[in-house]
């Protein structure tokens, strides 16, 4: 039975992700998320943490996993993930040197439940790489000379990071591993659609990161943009920013931990 509320959601950042919680508990979607994943083969890599420069795009159920994850961690632990997660959400655009919140020396600190545009890298070869990546760093041209508008001056090291495709993924037996990313993609479109009206699925589909969707619903994205502004211009006048960022961490809240039944891990 569909939630009646779902149809009123405007936009995931408008779910409530207490109760999106415990509807994709009590539907087992995140048993079904697991086994997607577990269908994807044993692949490895040169363990360069190239493909890892920034939180990938997510679904809206991928999002209520790691909010699942978050919810359990020590409070040091999460306290440190939600001050990265906001440090990548206002100071992305200014900062070369960036990566996911999760990697730590080369490492990702949730493999088990990396998300699946993590999983597809590697294993869904573009067809023209450099004209993809031609366009991605078009696109982050653009967005360089809009922040420039508002007084933001974005370093070319960031407008050339961008990285779309890598041939360096292989099985366990050397071999390379092609899979329909598309298909794989649906499946997920699918549980999302247990949560959300099917606009918010077409319209939003896994572009924002696990940063932009806290931020989102934290604030709302025009206080997300407001404030990035004013931040980017202060940082890179010299300006202190500890005090402003401080008040945005201080909204940024979780959903209460789930309990355990005693007797049971």
């Amino acid at each position: 039975m569909l939630d009646p509320d779902r149809n009123a959601i405007q936009g995931s950042a408008c779910a409530d992700p207490q109760r999106m919680l415990r509807r994709a508990r009590r539907l087992r979607l995140f048993d079904s998320l697991g086994r997607v994943y577990d269908e994807f083969p044993d692949t490895k890599c040169e363990n360069c943490a190239r493909c890892c420069f920034e939180s990938p795009g997510i679904f809206y159920i991928e999002y209520l996993h790691l909010l699942d994850l978050l919810a359990r961690v020590s409070v040091q632990r999460r306290e440190q993930l939600l001050r990265s997660a906001l440090r990548e959400l206002i100071f992305s655009w200014i900062d070369p040197g960036r990566a996911c919140i999760f990697l730590e020396s080369s490492r990702c600190t949730i493999y088990e439940r990396r998300p699946l545009a993590c999983r597809l890298f590697g294993l869904v070869p573009s067809r023209e790489p450099d004209r993809a990546e031609a366009q991605a760093r078009m696109a982050a041209r653009q967005e360089a000379r809009r922040l420039r508008l508002f007084g933001v001056e974005v370093p070319d090291a960031v407008v050339q990071r961008s990285l779309v495709s890598c041939d360096r993924v292989r099985d366990r037996r050397g071999r390379q591993v092609v899979v329909d990313g598309d298909a794989i993609a649906a499946r997920l479109a699918k549980l999302d659609a247990a949560l959300l009206p099917q606009q918010v699925i077409m319209e939003e589909f896994c572009f924002r990161s696990l940063p932009e969707r806290l931020g989102a619903a934290a604030l709302g994205d025009e206080a997300v943009e407001g404030m990035r502004i004013q931040l980017l211009r202060r940082a890179q006048q010299g300006e202190p920013v500890s005090d402003l960022l401080e008040v945005v961490r201080a909204q940024l809240r979780l959903p209460a931990a789930r309990r355990q039944k005693k007797g049971r891990c």
